[in-house]
């Protein structure tokens, strides 16, 4: 298990970040839900199937925009990127655009008009904003759709196995930052049953700029980059500041990705993220030196100090 995991550098990590939605719980059936609500009552509603239809090939890799494209709002587009700039890009119909896109200019200079195609989340608001459907509209769906998924009969199931793993990881900071508002980011939790697993949870955190934000403080508290693992399934959210930064990374999706980013792991279940779990703490544990002083007290006692 730890050869497999890498035990040199996971005895290293002192603080985890863990994100909510897609990591700690894998679910995608509301999807089909959330783009009906959305379409439902406009002068699209007709096109509800087709739109369904179109987001499940996103989310099965069998569409032209994929995930780790960008979708730009003003011109429907889903962008390629390789670094900080555009290298390709598609239309809805999966026409090519090529050497247009990198007329596009630096990904900054963009942001306000893409969306990242990360998770099922950003699926559903490709869509919306395709169809351009008003952001009240689009906000009240997503309020329906998460208010539903903790109610019968759309209540998502769980691993209670990750929580009792992620609960013995002993010797190591655990934080949850989800982009999800305070209102619902609490409800999940609840349902969960796993805020007393966290030393710290940031609720509306506004990823990707608030992990990033998150890292540079702990980097100022003197904590190490290498120290720092981030754990997500939405790689422009969680991952690409980190890593960014000099932190650890670990992608977990089932789903395919057209990022050409490299992760220092790698995972598709929360089956496997319990593994990552335990094989941690037993390498943290390992870690200890031989008089049984424990190396993350000591850090931490640093860190207060």
């Amino acid at each position: 298990m730890l050869t497999r995991f890498g035990e040199k550098w996971l005895s290293e990590i002192r603080v985890v970040i863990f994100d909510m939605d897609g990591t700690l719980y894998q679910e995608d059936t509301f999807l089909e839900r959330y783009i009906r609500y959305m379409l439902e009552g406009t002068e699209h509603e007709r096109e509800s199937n087709a739109a369904v239809k179109a987001g499940r090939a996103i989310l099965t890799g069998e569409h032209p925009f994929q995930f780790g494209h960008f979708y730009h709002k003003a011109d429907r587009l889903a962008l390629l990127r390789h670094q900080d700039s555009f290298i390709q890009g598609y239309t809805w119909d999966g026409e090519c655009i090529g050497e247009l896109a990198s007329g596009y200019g630096p990904l900054t200079r963009q942001a306000e008009q893409l969306i990242p195609i990360g998770d099922p989340w950003g699926i559903a608001s490709v869509i919306g904003h395709k169809y351009r459907l008003a952001e009240e509209k689009m906000a009240a769906a997503f309020v329906r759709v998460r208010e539903e998924m903790i109610r019968e009969p759309y209540r998502f199931s769980f691993n209670r196995d990750l929580f009792r793993a992620i609960e013995e990881l002993k010797g190591c900071k655990r934080v949850l930052m989800t982009n999800t508002y305070l209102e619902s980011g609490n409800a999940f939790l609840d349902y969960m049953g796993i805020r007393d697993l966290f030393e710290e949870v940031y609720c509306g955190a506004q990823k990707p700029h608030g992990i990033r934000s998150y890292f540079e403080s702990l980097l100022k508290q003197g904590w190490e980059a290498q120290e720092i693992l981030s754990i997500g399934d939405n790689p422009w959210n969680d991952l690409h500041p980190v890593k960014g930064l000099g932190g650890r990374t670990c992608f977990i999706s089932p789903y395919p990705s057209s990022d050409s980013e490299s992760w220092d792991l790698r995972l598709t279940t929360v089956d496997e993220l319990a593994e990552l779990m335990r094989a941690m703490q037993q390498s943290i544990t390992r870690g200890r030196r031989p008089d049984g002083e424990d190396r993350a007290e000591k850090h931490k006692q640093k860190v207060q100090g």
